[in-house]
């Protein structure tokens, strides 16, 4: 009871008005979310899966020249990624963290007449520098993800820690 008092409070002394400066921005503000324009074809086996168009990037810590997302601050993050591939083909790929395999995503289309697409989440807990990135199956080729913005990567920070 005392919460919703104090929200009232704040509510009848701003006017009614949000006081939203400071929201938004900041070196704690980090989101980002990339795309391919373009479809990607017989990626190797754990090879970094580029996302080269980026929607958003607060924080700068998506890289389009590697696929690389580098935590610029300590937190919990949530990070998705989603696939489509091509009828007849599998795109297998699975979210790292500096390196070490973290969540799979399976798309594959094979012996279907459509086409397949694949998507995961994933919480967690990193610190600055920790390198996230998307990556082919081990043992696997991505043999075909679509672009044209159907295939996405992002994340963001949830929380300081």
């Amino acid at each position: 009871m005392k919460s919703i008092q104090y929200q009232l409070k704040l509510v009848e002394e701003n006017d009614g008005k949000c006081d939203c400066t400071g929201r938004g921005s900041g070196p704690d503000k980090v989101a980002f979310m990339a795309k391919n324009s373009a479809a990607l074809q017989n990626i190797p086996s754990k090879s970094v899966v580029v996302y080269k168009t980026v929607v958003t990037n607060l924080g700068n810590g998506y890289d389009t020249s590697n696929g690389i997302f580098t935590a610029p601050s300590n937190g919990v993050y949530i990070f998705s990624w989603t696939v489509l591939c091509h009828h007849g083909k599998n795109f297998y790929t699975y979210i790292s963290l500096n390196e070490n395999l973290i969540a799979r995503n399976y798309a594959s289309a094979g012996g279907v007449a459509d086409h397949a697409s694949g998507s995961q989440n994933v919480i967690l807990e990193i610190k600055k520098n920790d390198k996230v990135s998307v990556r082919i199956q081990a043992g696997q080729t991505g043999q075909y993800m679509y672009g044209d913005s159907w295939s996405t990567f992002s994340g963001y920070k949830l929380y300081n820690i």
